[in-house]
């Protein structure tokens, strides 16, 4: 038997390495004889900078950033000199691994800090920038990375609003006067699975900005915020990018990103194809099943998750796809439906959560060990 494993991150309990470690040993006890090959990737979110690192020769990039509410933090990005490209993560000058639980606020955080990076990668004259989306604190539509870059946002009188969630209801002009001419010349892109567009039901309001901290009222104005943004952003460029799937990613910063830097929007899977190689690799070899696996499977995670994209891989090239998660949310009947062969979730029901997480990568090894053994 032969295994591709392209498992996401367990949040909280397990990285993506150790997974892989823990499957294996699984088969190593169910008695089938087999060969895996192991492929690093990410969401887009935490974790973006070290799968890049692992395909591609680069240096890191120390920067004096702010975090979601502006206070000075030590971040770095990573720089590959053969093809003069620079990644970032907004994760870690705009993430919610930034901030205390009693700090969220999306009315208040920007992702100016991810500017500050961006910037400081234009000023270096690097042409090529790649942006993971992902755990942001933020739902400012990309304001914060934009006012980095030099333009400036106003209000009914004129005011410069600051670059924050609670400014998007003000906007009534956008000055670019601004912008340096070296942003123009490079080609940004944005790596993220969301496919949510800016605004309304689906949107990036009403579906993630709970988790960063807004209530039902806090998110309905946010979600105007982001109407009014797009309104004013489509009759000054022309450009109408809201509906765009995966505009909502990262509190709307997608949008942002496509709107004032004409980003090009890329799924992790078609990234990770690239960085790794993994497309050649599948051309020259065949494989019985594809292994993923993430914390949490549910129908807001199927918006925005690896699986997704690993579905859409396995259609592709004819290889089913089994799912491994911690908590299963959603039947395993509707999973089959959009393609997934199998799923099996880790949760002891006779144990707690805290000891499921802890315990997660024997759960792994013994019910892989269960399952394979009948195959």
């Amino acid at each position: 038997m032969k295994l591709l494993l392209i498992p996401d991150k367990f949040d909280g309990s397990l990285t993506s390495e150790s997974f892989a470690n823990a499957f294996v040993a699984g088969m190593k006890k169910s008695g089938v004889p087999f060969t895996s090959r192991y492929i690093k990737a990410t969401d887009g979110g935490e974790g973006f900078l070290k799968v890049v690192g692992k395909y591609k020769p680069c240096i890191s990039i120390e920067v004096i950033s702010e975090n979601p509410l502006r206070k000075p933090i030590r971040s770095y990005y990573l720089y590959n000199k053969e093809d003069n490209s620079a990644y970032i993560e907004l994760a870690h000058a705009s993430g919610l691994e930034l901030l205390q639980y009693d700090e969220l606020n999306p009315m208040l955080t920007t992702t100016y800090g991810t500017g500050i990076k961006i910037n400081d990668a234009v000023e270096k004259g690097v042409k090529h920038i790649y942006i993971g989306l992902g755990t942001s604190a933020t739902n400012d539509g990309g304001i914060g990375i934009a006012n980095a870059l030099g333009y400036i946002f106003l209000n009914d009188k004129g005011e410069v609003l600051p670059p924050i969630g609670s400014s998007l209801r003000l906007i009534k002009s956008i000055d670019d006067s601004h912008v340096s001419e070296k942003v123009k010349q490079v080609k940004f892109y944005t790596v993220h699975n969301v496919i949510n567009p800016l605004f309304g039901k689906d949107g990036a309001a009403y579906v993630y900005a709970k988790y960063k901290g807004a209530n039902d009222k806090v998110i309905s104005d946010l979600n105007k915020g982001l109407i009014r943004l797009n309104k004013v952003v489509s009759d000054k460029y022309n450009v109408h990018y809201n509906d765009v799937p995966g505009a909502g990613a990262a509190g709307g910063a997608a949008f942002g990103l496509k709107s004032f830097l004409n980003a090009e929007f890329l799924g992790t899977i078609d990234f990770i194809l690239k960085l790794s190689g993994l497309r050649e690799i599948l051309h020259k070899e065949s494989f019985d099943y594809i292994i993923t696996g993430e914390g949490k499977i549910d129908k807001q995670y199927l918006n925005s998750s690896l699986l997704q994209s690993v579905i859409g891989l396995g259609m592709e090239y004819g290889i089913p796809v089994i799912a491994i998660c911690e908590l299963l949310e959603i039947s395993k009947e509707d999973l089959k439906e959009i393609g997934v062969f199998d799923v099996f979730d880790l949760k002891d029901e006779q144990k707690n959560l805290e000891y499921n997480m802890k315990d997660t990568a024997h759960l792994i090894t013994a019910k892989t060990a269960e399952y394979f053994s009948d195959k």
